[in-house]
C-alpha cells in the first residue's frame, strides 16, 4: 500500500525535527508495513546517509543481543543456564552461562585488551570532524 503524500511529508518533517532536536550528525529511518519497507529516508548535517551508510552502534548491541537470546529462550531453543560453549564452541569464556553474560556477572572486563577505545578505533580525522562540529554550533 503506497503512502499518502501527506504521510510522506509528515515522516520527512519528523525526521528533520528529530535530527535537529537530538543534535545528531546523521540519522536514517524507515517504515515497515506488513513486513515490507514502504518508506525510508535520512538526514545529515554534511550530507544525508546513502543506502550503504553504516553506523557504529556501540553499546546498544548489548540490548539487541539480550532481546535475541530471550526470544530464543522463549522458543525453547536455549536456556539461560546453558554454558556459552554449548552454543559457541571453542570460545575462551565457554565456562560462563548465558545468564552470567547477560547480567554482567561473568567476571569479564568491559573492554577487550589493546589500549584505550580511541586508540583501537580508526575514527575520522579532524578535517572531517572539525567542520561538522563548527556547523553544529
Amino acid at each position: 500500500m503506497p503512502l499518502l503524500d501527506t504521510t510522506r511529508r509528515a515522516l520527512v518533517h519528523r525526521l528533520a525535527v528529530e535530527q535537529a532536536q537530538c543534535r545528531v550528525p546523521s540519522l536514517a529511518a524507515g517504515l515497515v508495513r506488513a513486513g515490507e519497507l514502504v518508506w525510508a529516508d535520512g538526514r545529515g548535517e554534511l550530507a544525508g546517509p546513502a543506502g550503504g551508510t553504516q553506523y557504529r552502534i556501540g553499546s546498544i548491541t548489548k540490548t539487541f543481543v539480550a532481546v535475541l537470546i530471550l526470544r530464543l529462550r522463549d522458543q525453547g531453543r536455549l536456556r539461560l543456564e546453558d554454558r556459552v560453549d554449548a552454543h559457541l564452541p571453542d570460545t575462551p569464556v565457554g565456562d560462563r552461562t548465558l545468564l552470567h553474560l547477560l547480567s554482567h556477572g561473568s567476571g569479564l572486563q568491559a573492554e577487550a585488551p589493546g589500549g584505550e577505545w580511541w586508540e583501537r578505533s580508526a575514527g575520522r580525522g579532524w578535517d572531517v570532524l572539525g567542520p561538522a562540529l563548527d556547523a553544529g554550533t
